[in-house]
């Protein structure tokens, strides 16, 4: 039947619950085996208490990878005490980026956020990450700006044009940037994306194995005209480094430069400078010490 014309003027009482009730921003967290099983202050603690006081925030979801039994029990009972809380179980076997794309498929919300359970947001970040999104037209993505407990800057962006060669650029580490810009990548750490846009996509590639899904996502969404951007003003602090992963990020920008090779050159490029970056990497992290980020 029919609707009559004016009807929608006058939404039913149901109609207008439904729309009260929909999710602004849903936060995905991916705990894996390294989440803390301390209780009280710890990373995840925090991470999870600074997502749940954030005003649009409207629906947390945490995708459990294989984290300790204490941990998995505890996200359990904060699910069960909290309607916008939902835990869920992937498979040790999934690779990140698979897990996160898991999650992000259960999601209500109409703007995605992508924390990692190691950084802690500042009050106000995610209204800053959605204004900045707001002045955009068309495809985006929007990153916001970390720092250590130290206050030392450690966003995480890339500037520079992404193609094969950036691999080599990205061995070295992120550009921080410290104004607001257009960027080239922003990292997952603390990534805003449009759900409708994610799905067009098709979310993260789930053959990355651990690092640069990200950057991968960011020069896709570009390659359709879409705009990455960097909030200086959307704040978080990351508690706790990231361990040195050097094989499985050689393995991930061998991956990235292969997807952007376009020419039979460029693959035999990529193929012979994937044992390079790999020694690049390991080098790095022996000399300074740190991962990425």
């Amino acid at each position: 039947m029919a609707t009559e014309p004016g009807l929608d003027k006058f939404p039913s009482r149901e109609r207008q619950s439904e729309l009260a009730l929909a999710a602004r921003v849903s936060a995905i967290v991916l705990v894996g085996g390294d989440a803390a099983t301390t209780q009280g202050q710890s990373p995840l603690d925090l991470c999870l208490r600074s997502l749940l006081s954030e005003p649009w925030i409207d629906e947390l979801i945490v995708v459990d990878c294989g984290s300790s039994h204490h941990v998995g029990a505890s996200l359990r009972s904060l699910s069960a005490d909290r309607r916008d809380v939902r835990v869920m179980e992937a498979g040790r076997s999934e690779s990140p980026a698979a897990a996160i794309n898991r999650g992000a498929a259960q999601a209500a919300g109409r703007w995605l956020l992508f924390v990692d359970p190691h950084v802690v947001l500042k009050r106000g970040a995610v209204e800053r990450l959605t204004a900045a999104a707001g002045s955009v037209r068309g495809p985006w993505i929007v990153g916001g700006r970390l720092t250590d407990l130290s206050g030392r800057d450690r966003s995480e962006t890339f500037d520079r044009p992404l193609s094969i060669w950036s691999a080599f650029f990205l061995t070295l580490g992120p550009r921080r940037s410290r104004r607001h810009e257009a960027v080239s990548a922003v990292s997952h750490s603390m990534m805003l994306v449009s759900r409708q846009d994610f799905e067009e996509l098709g979310g993260f590639d789930p053959k990355f194995a651990g690092d640069f899904a990200d950057v991968d996502l960011c020069a896709r969404l570009a390659s359709r005209g879409g705009k990455i951007l960097f909030e200086p003003e959307a704040k978080a602090v990351r508690v706790k480094c990231r361990p040195a992963r050097g094989a499985k990020q050689a393995h991930d920008l061998a991956r990235f430069a292969l997807k952007n090779a376009h020419t039979p050159l460029q693959k035999i490029v990529v193929f012979l400078a994937a044992p390079a970056l790999a020694a690049l990497l390991v080098l790095k992290d022996w000399i300074i010490g740190s991962p990425r980020g």
